[in-house]
């Protein structure tokens, strides 16, 4: 299997993850402008569902702390996994897009810095994953539902995945939404990259096919595909300055004030079905 000897992420080397969503390798070496050495690595899955399950699900990391735009941690098992997990999507969504910004994530980012010095920070952004914030995914009518790994077509807007594999929308265009949507990003990742203390890494937890469905078989990231374009992603490293001191904690386990109603709406607007 692609990727089978490398180590999974939080037994990697850093002291700050950020985890671009949806980033396939070659899209983000085309854009990049970031400082640091990038390579590629080989997730462990191919879609958020299962990166989160493969890589958390009943593992414990007292030395990390996650900060999260996706409501795809806040299950039990996954929720309880860390020293502390804040969860961006509950009060700082834009509901005008559907989604939350890097700024906005920048944000929670630097306060878990500032009132955690002693973990590491994992953080999760939802860029360049849809819903498309840039020109021209703003006119592609569609609307993006999964199930598991079928693609619902039950829905009043045109599927956007399902439209790719009926010929009815063009992938370049869908490629294209993606590229906009991630230069949209970088520019905030290199704001908050010189004030990470520490060893920092860009990332992804999975690509994305765009191309033609017969060219692969599949469209979108449904899980348990480990192609190569669903798996190959950026692996950059920043340094900046001495290291942090980690030290282990306590792991909380306090997730009992969990709005289900909130977790499928903002869900159903990463074009998810739970």
């Amino acid at each position: 299997m692609l990727g089978q000897n490398d180590p999974p992420i939080p037994e990697r080397d850093w002291d700050n993850l950020l985890l671009l969503d949806a980033c396939r390798y070659d899209l983000f070496e085309e854009l990049n402008s970031l400082p640091g050495e990038l390579n590629s690595y080989y997730s462990v899955a191919s879609n958020t569902t299962e990166y989160v399950q493969r890589t958390f699900n009943g593992n414990e990391f007292p030395d990390i702390v996650c900060v999260t735009s996706t409501p795809k941690y806040y299950k039990p098992n996954v929720e309880d996994s860390f020293h502390d997990i804040i969860h961006v999507w509950r009060e700082d969504w834009n509901t005008e897009l559907g989604t939350i910004t890097a700024e906005t994530m920048n944000k929670h980012v630097l306060q878990a810095i500032d009132e955690y010095p002693s973990k590491r920070i994992l953080a999760h952004y939802i860029p360049p994953h849809q819903p498309f914030i840039g020109p021209t995914g703003q006119e592609i009518p569609h609307e993006v539902r999964f199930s598991g790994d079928v693609i619902a077509q039950d829905t009043e807007a045109p599927n956007l995945w399902g439209s790719i594999r009926n010929g009815e929308i063009e992938p370049d265009r869908v490629r294209q939404a993606y590229r906009e949507n991630l230069e949209l990003t970088l520019p905030a990742i290199e704001e908050i990259l010189d004030e990470l203390p520490g060893k920092t890494v860009v990332t992804s937890d999975h690509g994305n096919v765009f191309g033609s469905f017969n060219e692969w078989g599949v469209v979108g990231h449904p899980p348990y595909r480990h192609i190569e374009p669903l798996i190959k992603v950026p692996w950059l490293v920043h340094s900046n300055g001495d290291r942090k001191d980690i030290y282990e904690g306590s792991i909380d386990r306090d997730n009992t004030d969990i709005n289900h109603e909130l977790v499928e709406e903002r869900l159903g607007d990463l074009g998810y079905l739970e």
